[in-house]
């Protein structure tokens, strides 16, 4: 690790210092972007700084130059560090001369002079956000007693059940093409976005994708008694709505994208009572249920009260052979 940063005056450009293992000081100039991983695959080599340790992804951050500001965007699965503070995952932040970006056990310094000229261009420096009005499909796969199985259970056999999982049921939207948004503590949360002039198809998809999730349970409880991990077989509620949504961005990570509408909020409502206060595992609201009817057999389950909500909603569960 360097001991101090070389001088401005010795490194007029804008650059990364970092030592080897080796102790050799290495610095590589910052003239657009600078990517940190393991591999780096297909970046150039004066692009790129690997860092040989397994707890480094791939494509662990980028640290970029734009009109004269340094910025760095975490990418990684184990976290990057800057000035011994982690950053938040996916996160950009800005850096300044002196700044310390630390990951598997590697220090990379910043020399960013001052007065480092900026771009003449006027063009904004940041991407405008323009929030727009989508039609989607939103499907919701929430576990079942899940506070008291993680209560109960060793963190060893929370961490494998709830790994497991995520990865299959992220495997599944992704073959049927949906877009997984987030994991919102022991849910999934996935949508399809429907084109101008289509629909139906989208709204098959998604509940396509929750009979092959639900399907996908059984092997996975094995799996896990397979590899000695004991636990009772889960049980998990799946709700699906479709609607006219906002979808935008809230705060400054690309993960922040964000889906507004009272059509999603009914997606998590219906997960909730899936499996529990009605008996089916898969809940529709009636406009999936219009979009999907042709294709699929459903059940009508009633009007039914939605905590939280005025009025009721009439349901449909999916009938499985």
């Amino acid at each position: 690790m360097p001991k101090q940063m070389p001088s401005e005056s010795s490194n007029p450009e804008t650059s990364l210092h970092w030592q080897d293992d080796s102790g050799i000081v290495h610095r590589l100039a910052l003239t657009d972007k600078i990517f940190l991983g393991r591999t780096c695959r297909g970046i150039d080599p004066d692009k790129r700084i690997i860092i040989r340790n397994p707890t480094i992804s791939r494509d662990h951050a980028v640290v970029s130059l734009t009109r004269g500001k340094v910025e760095i965007t975490d990418l990684s699965k184990n976290g990057t560090w800057v000035n011994d503070v982690r950053m938040a995952p996916g996160s950009s932040q800005r850096l300044v001369n002196g700044d310390r970006i630390s990951l598997g056990g590697v220090a990379i310094y910043l020399c960013h002079p001052q007065g480092t000229a900026a771009a003449t261009d006027t063009w904004s420096e940041q991407t405008a956000i323009q929030p727009a009005s989508v039609f989607v499909t939103s499907l919701v796969a929430d576990v079942r007693g899940f506070t008291t199985f993680s209560q109960q259970a060793d963190s060893a056999v929370v961490h494998a059940f709830i790994t497991d999982l995520f990865a299959r049921f992220t495997q599944i939207v992704s073959q049927h093409h949906g877009t997984l948004k987030d994991y919102v503590g022991d849910a999934v949360f996935a949508f399809w976005e429907h084109p101008l002039g289509g629909g139906a198809e989208y709204a098959r998809s998604a509940c396509q994708a929750a009979i092959d999730q639900m399907r996908s349970v059984p092997e996975i409880h094995r799996q896990l008694a397979r590899r000695g991990l004991t636990m009772a077989r889960p049980r998990i509620g799946w709700g699906l709505t479709s609607g006219l949504i906002t979808l935008s961005h809230f705060g400054s990570r690309a993960s922040d994208l964000a889906l507004v509408g009272d059509c999603v909020n009914l997606a998590f409502r219906l997960s909730t009572m899936a499996n529990k206060t009605i008996p089916t595992p898969i809940l529709l609201c009636s406009q999936t249920a219009a979009m999907v009817s042709d294709q699929l057999r459903l059940v009508d389950m009633g009007c039914q009260p939605i905590r939280g909500r005025t009025g009721q909603e009439q349901l449909f569960g999916i009938q499985l052979d």
